[in-house]
């Protein structure tokens, strides 16, 4: 039986401590400005017109609940600081809990939903709901709302990831942008992981396909799918302790250069790329020392420029729900918070 390595987790809060001196010496820049607070402020107004009284947040305002949204939508709100009994947005939290405990105790045997087709499950893979579902309980275990309850149902999503793990390390291969789920596989049992949980799966065996995976010419060559396979790459590698690899070093100054140049990636984004700026913005948080100085203002200030008048993301292509593409956009504006478990490991 293959068991999640406890020591790769470790490794970003070495790297923390190693950039800490660095940090030090160097002047601090204003990691949330005037403008992205305003943005956070006027995303998180929009987003919660997407919830219904069951805890649910459909796709869009006034759209059936989608799991795998509701659970970004609470991720982004206990990225805010609020738990299910304390902060301005408690009630929600404590109604998106519910409604995806409710969802857990009444599912299938093998993922959290029997339904099909979704659009996260057509872009990111058969169990995207599962892991994002489990990504947001195990950044609320422990905040004093029915602790056992949240734990049983941690437990059963991991037990259900673990086993859809392929011989490869990866989760599955069908979806459009398959490199996605295998990460968010890996960052959803990582995060069960640090919550206490004995995860039966591979991360080294995930972190060795994603490498073999980022070998590969892809066929496309478009810089969507280059944003995925490096996005995906950087979040395992600097998590493991890999970032001065040669492999990483180049898949970082890809997307460096990428979202440089010009606001294609923004303008033209979908919530895969929303995604993927969110899963490298947290690698580098943690990372922090001059790739996180690099990163982040850039980053910051172009997802903030293309947010929509109403406060909300729009999705250009492949994943459009607005609550997703919101929800993400705000979890990369919200990084420097600090508030996740998963930010600070």
């Amino acid at each position: 039986m293959l068991l999640w390595n406890r020591s790769l987790l470790l490794a970003p809060v070495l790297l923390l401590l190693q950039s800490s001196q660095t940090l030090a010496d160097e002047p601090a820049f204003q990691e949330i400005t005037p403008a992205s607070q305003q943005a956070i402020e006027r995303g998180t107004h929009w987003l919660l017109q997407t919830m219904h009284r069951d805890g649910g947040c459909g796709t869009d305002i006034d759209q059936p609940s989608d799991i795998g949204c509701t659970a970004m939508v609470g991720l982004v709100l206990l990225s805010q600081g609020n738990t299910p009994t304390q902060g301005p947005h408690s009630r929600e939290v404590k109604q998106i809990l519910t409604y995806i405990l409710k969802a857990v105790s009444t599912m299938p045997s093998d993922d959290i939903t029997s339904e099909l087709n979704t659009q996260l499950q057509n872009k990111i893979g058969r169990h995207a709901h599962s892991f994002f579902a489990a990504l947001f309980l195990s950044q609320a275990v422990g905040e004093d709302w029915d602790s056992d309850q949240v734990r049983r149902a941690l437990h059963k999503l991991a037990i259900c990831i673990s086993r859809a793990q392929q011989a490869d390390g990866a989760w599955g291969n069908q979806s459009w942008a398959p490199m996605l789920g295998t990460v968010m596989g890996w960052v959803s049992l990582r995060g069960s992981a640090s919550a206490g949980f004995r995860v039966e799966a591979s991360a080294s065996k995930t972190a060795v396909a994603i490498v073999r995976q980022m070998s590969q010419q892809l066929p496309s060559g478009s810089w969507m799918h280059d944003l995925y396979k490096n996005a995906t790459g950087i979040r395992v590698l600097y998590a493991m302790g890999k970032q001065e690899d040669d492999i990483a070093r180049r898949a970082f100054q890809a997307v460096l250069d990428l979202v440089g140049k010009d606001n294609t990636a923004f303008a033209q984004a979908g919530g895969e790329e929303y995604l993927a700026f969110h899963l490298i913005t947290e690698c580098m948080l943690q990372a922090g020392g001059e790739d996180w100085r690099r990163w982040y203002p850039l980053v910051r200030d172009r997802v903030a420029n293309v947010q929509n008048r109403d406060g909300s993301w729009t999705g250009h292509h492949c994943i459009t729900s607005r609550t997703f593409c919101t929800a993400a956009a705000l979890l990369v504006l919200q990084a420097p918070n600090r508030f996740l478990p998963i930010s600070q490991e």
